[in-house]
């Protein structure tokens, strides 16, 4: 039975790159989301996973505008037929393998929701789409392959430069919070907690419930404890003063971070410590602050290494 017509094979071709093109555009627009899930699958490092999505993206850009503009028929179909079958495995055998938040998988960003089921229903409804897609209907010509090397390496520089890796961006950008540390000591004298935050090695972090970053903060440090089975009681908070518990329950456990310990600064004390910047981590040895991060800075490394000894 012949399935093919040029029309709708046109059509159809154009919807699906259209469909490629709105994904990857969605997850960069909240890359870092989208870092911080595919590192919660523990299988690279937060520095590997940073520069596998960005590739990620933009081999499915690629995609859709090679489908869009008809370039190089033949691969874009089968490349876009792999990946979509590649995709729709991972989301059957996902729960199975990973520990991760299947309520967003991610194929839209934060844009759009999709859980895993829905995930699978859209790329089954993808596939079929291309049942009735056929790379016959156009001629090959050799520079188009040209055209898809220098697409391709000029898709994946700008999306490496727009929103670099957090590693890029910390060897370009040196610059450190500066802490004020008297001001830091007598806070937390005045909190009464001061045993509990300066015994042995912890990671002060100082967020603000209603900063993004500091939520972000607060999951890639939770991520880098996970995959590392390093111990979360080694995380302590501090928030500025009148935040509701309530709140601050929300804010780790929609997350779905453990509560760790915390405490409250003035906001005026808050904002002199860390010079108005948020969230900032403090790596703290038996109360003496040995070092801080912000939330592009913080590396899985620097993490790692201070927690056994090895800073």
């Amino acid at each position: 039975m012949k399935i093919h017509n040029k029309k709708v094979s046109f059509v159809l071709r154009i919807l699906v790159g259209l469909a490629f093109m709105a994904s990857a555009i969605l997850k960069y627009i909240s890359i870092e989301i989208f870092d911080l899930y595919i590192f919660e699958h523990n299988l690279f490092s937060i520095s590997v996973t940073e520069t596998l999505t960005r590739m990620l993206i933009a081999a499915e850009l690629v995609l859709g505008i090679m489908l869009i503009f008809n370039i190089c028929a033949k691969l874009a179909y089968y490349a876009t037929l792999s990946l979509l079958v590649a995709f729709t495995l991972y989301l059957i055998i996902l729960p199975c393998c990973f520990d991760v938040d299947i309520t967003n998988c991610h194929c839209f960003g934060e844009a759009v929701i999709f859980n895993r089921t829905e995930s699978i229903i859209k790329n089954i409804i993808l596939l079929l789409c291309l049942l009735f897609v056929s790379p016959k209907f156009s001629t090959f010509r050799k520079w188009e392959i040209w055209i898809l090397i220098t697409l391709s390496i000029i898709t994946l520089s700008i999306l490496m430069l727009i929103n670099a890796p957090n590693y890029l961006y910390s060897m370009v950008r040196k610059e450190k919070t500066q802490i004020d540390m008297p001001m830091y000591k007598s806070a937390l004298l005045n909190s009464n907690k001061e045993e509990e935050f300066t015994h042995g090695k912890q990671l002060i972090c100082m967020y603000s419930v209603g900063c993004k970053f500091c939520k972000r903060a607060a999951l890639k440090l939770h991520l880098i404890l996970k995959n590392n089975q390093l111990p979360e009681d080694n995380v302590k908070a501090v928030f500025w003063g009148g935040t509701p518990d309530s709140i601050v329950n929300k804010f780790f456990s929609e997350q779905r971070i453990p509560l760790p310990e915390y405490t409250t600064f003035r906001v005026d004390t808050f904002l002199f410590i860390t010079d108005g910047r948020r969230p900032v981590i403090l790596f703290s040895d038996n109360g003496t602050i040995v070092h801080s991060e912000s939330y592009v800075t913080l590396s899985e490394k620097a993490v790692v290494g201070f927690l056994n000894g090895d800073r």
